[in-house]
Order: C-alpha cells, then structure tokens, then sequence
C-alpha cells in the first residue's frame, strides 16, 4: 500500500513539472512597429505588439512607421 501511494505522489509530481514545463515552451506571436529611418539614421523598434495594433499604427502614420514580423515571443 505505501509503495502505491508514494508511486502517485511521485507521478503526480511528474505531471504538474510537465505542464509547466508546457507553459514555459508556449510562444505567441507578435510584431514590431519600427521607426522609418532618413538618411543616416537607423530604424528603431517603439513597440512589440499584436498584428492588430501593429496594422492600425502603420495604417494612421504609414511615413513615420512600419512592421516587422511575425516572431516568436515567449
């Protein structure tokens, strides 16, 4: 009887160290809104965020933004 009981204690750890290891590996997209670079300068990142938003920035100020992506985010 004890050894059954401590086979469920252990696989239960084992269980709950995997789902959080599910949730460590779990990735999300997303975009960067950069700046529109002008002669010497470079273009610089003011935002990651979702393509929606990402759109919508691009969309009312398109010759001062643009975007980058998708890419994986942790």
């Amino acid at each position: 009887m004890q050894v059954y009981l401590l086979h469920n204690k252990l696989h239960g750890k084992k269980i709950n160290q995997m789902e959080d290891k599910n949730q460590e590996t779990k990735k999300h997209l997303a975009w960067a809104i950069l700046s529109k670079a002008t002669g010497n300068q470079l273009s610089q990142v003011i935002k990651v965020t979702d393509y929606q938003e990402a759109d919508k920035t691009v969309e009312l100020q398109p010759d001062l933004f643009y975007k980058s992506g998708p890419f994986y985010i942790g």
